[in-house]
């Protein structure tokens, strides 16, 4: 008899919810699954050795470069080597304390909100991609391409990214 045992990056799950400032009513919906870049998977290879270091997710940033350039508009193709967003960063938020939760056995959901007053640039902007980093920021663990949402002062955002071990 023969046993395997084997160890897969987690599956990552980004939700974003772009809600009206005034009325709190859901104005536009994106989910699916992320990639998980080589640098978090270096970030989980040193958690899981108790490497000391900051190798925890801190950050998730938003930009615009999740799409390509045509007739229709697609998605740009995320890719194991990214290291950074694609287009202009847009805003950074902190996700350690509240903003991470483990809400099930097995689960870890890191949670961000850009309010209306936030990320706006000088009155609107288009979200298309998201990140997610350790290091203090400055290092990718995760990296999802999405449809645009126009964010402005009438349009708040909540993300949540869960990963599942």
């Amino acid at each position: 008899m023969n046993l395997f045992d084997s160890i897969k990056v987690p599956v990552g799950i980004f939700d974003l919810k772009a809600f009206s400032a005034s009325s709190g009513s859901l104005v536009q919906h994106v989910t699916g699954e992320n990639i998980v870049v080589n640098d978090g998977r270096e970030a989980l290879a040193r958690l899981l050795g108790n490497d000391p270091g900051d190798w925890y997710v801190d950050t998730m940033k938003f930009g615009d470069g999740g799409h390509t350039v045509g007739t229709p508009p697609g998605l740009a193709t995320v890719d194991v080597t990214d290291t950074d967003l694609y287009g202009n960063i847009h805003i950074s938020k902190d996700v350690t304390g509240a903003g991470t939760t483990w809400p099930a056995t097995r689960k870890v959901t890191f949670t961000a909100t850009v309010e209306a007053a936030e990320g706006n640039g000088s009155g609107s902007l288009e979200y298309s991609e998201a990140g997610l980093y350790y290091n203090s920021g400055t290092d990718m663990f995760a990296h999802k391409a999405f449809g645009y949402i126009v964010k402005n002062s009438t349009i708040r955002l909540v993300a949540t990214w869960t990963f599942v071990f």
